[in-house]
């Protein structure tokens, strides 16, 4: 027995060496950790990639999505030229190229369909895992009456937060979990980004053993997000489930247990908290001055905005006595800090996102649920965006680059669609001297 479980153990070691697993595993740990952990493991992640590719002989691999992505960085950086607040813009640029290290990793290494499902398993244990957190300060807090902090890394937060020049809006202490996250908002967005993954997992992973802890990590990830009581998450949450219930009227009792299973356990305070929607409260009306104000800043600079940013938001929300960092609004957010410009290129990216997933549901048998997966994180993202800015902080972009990656690697697998080194696109060199575009399978045949 104890022989069996060193072979276990060797086994299990030896497959952690393999630099693909350390970039998958870096990038998946990105929301447990805080706030400023998430560049250095980008880096690492772009670290173990790079030593893939020293071994395969091909560049860092950028896809269809990823190049429109560098695009936007490259039009963000445009904005250094006319921001009225420099140093943030830099940060906001800085932050973007930082996070973009983990759409590379991730779409070099992702380039088969065992390596994808072993990441999106090890994502969903890690967002659950995140989720049980916010679950277990719930408790703590209603349950048994502990003042503990919002915060699960508020210890570390508090020392190097007061050594960083970063601004943050101070929360009062109220029932709202965050989890690892810093506040309960964020946490919520980032749950909403993440549950798409575990909820294909829990069901059409192909790893069946596992899809048991998968649809636990669903509950608990469902959960995080019900006491987070933010309620633009809560439509988003309906709205990522219905992709999935339309989509598997197979599996639609299977679906429904786990779903009254889970709503069993929501305490009545979240359930008020939902239907509180169509009241008029001081966040909602915090929220209808700010799009009011909005609207005035999108017509003093509608090309090009005022430049990438939270403190360019926040000075002009401040300028008509709102103390709130960004427009509360995906879209609006795009059009102060970016214009009309960053719109259209946000457009084209959520176009070319949601072709992946329809041609995965009609033309792909063994890729469907991946489409499904991508399609359900669509929906989601799109209504919390309706009421949020999910793309404010580093784990909340990387996060959303890993789930770019995701679709652009299984576009890769699935679909046959071509990815193209990085240096390439840098030194335009993606095109031959005989017209044939250098694309990763034209690199592995010519081994």
């Amino acid at each position: 027995m104890k022989r069996k479980m060193l072979g276990i153990c060797a086994e299990y070691a030896h497959k952690l060496k393999q630099p693909w697993v350390i970039s998958v595993l870096f990038v998946a740990f990105i929301p447990f950790f805080p706030e400023y952990f998430a560049p250095i493991f980008a880096a690492g992640a772009l670290m173990a990639a790079g030593s893939e590719i020293r071994n395969t002989g091909t560049g860092f691999q950028v896809g269809t999505i990823g190049k429109i992505m560098l695009v936007y960085i490259a039009y963000m950086a445009f904005g250094l030229l006319y921001s009225p607040n420099f140093l943030s813009t830099l940060a906001t640029l800085g932050m973007w190229i930082a996070m973009f290290m983990v759409y590379l990793a991730m779409t070099t290494v992702l380039n088969t369909r065992r390596r994808l499902d072993s990441a999106l398993l090890v994502i969903s244990l890690v967002a659950g895992a995140v989720g049980f957190i916010g679950c277990v300060q719930y408790l703590l807090r209603a349950a048994v009456g502990l003042r503990i902090p919002l915060e699960f890394w508020n210890f570390i937060d508090n020392i190097i937060l007061d050594i960083m020049p970063i601004e943050i809006k101070e929360t009062p202490f109220v029932l709202r979990v965050s989890s690892t996250f810093n506040n309960a908002n964020i946490f919520s967005e980032a749950m909403i980004m993440l549950i798409p993954i575990i909820g294909y997992y829990s069901f059409y992973g192909r790893r069946e053993k596992h899809q048991l802890i998968c649809r636990f990590c669903l509950m608990t990830a469902a959960g995080g997000i019900a006491f987070s009581y933010s309620r633009g998450s809560y439509l988003a949450l309906i709205a990522a489930a219905l992709v999935f219930c339309a989509a598997n009227i197979k599996k639609i009792v299977l679906m429904v247990v786990t779903l009254i299973s889970g709503l069993l356990l929501v305490p009545d305070s979240v359930m008020a908290r939902l239907f509180t929607i169509t009241e008029t409260d001081g966040s909602i009306n915090e929220r209808l001055n700010i799009w009011h104000s909005c609207v005035s800043f999108m017509k003093t600079n509608p090309i090009f905005g005022v430049g990438a940013g939270i403190s360019n938001t926040w000075s002009l929300l401040l300028s008509r006595g709102i103390n709130a960092p960004h427009m509360h609004n995906l879209v609006m957010q795009l059009a102060v800090e970016g214009g009309i410009i960053a719109i259209a290129i946000f457009a084209v990216i959520c176009w070319k996102y949601l072709s992946s997933g329809v041609l995965m549901l009609i033309r792909n048998s063994s890729g469907r649920m991946i489409g499904v997966m991508l399609m359900a994180f669509s929906l989601g993202f799109l209504t919390n965006s309706l009421f949020d800015f999910p793309l404010m902080t580093p784990k909340l972009v990387g996060i959303f680059l890993t789930v770019i990656s995701i679709s652009d690697a299984a576009a890769r697998i699935y679909l046959k669609k071509q990815t193209t080194a990085l240096f390439d696109i840098i030194t335009n060199k993606s095109i031959t001297g005989k017209g044939e575009r250098l694309t990763y399978p034209t690199i592995n045949n010519t081994k």
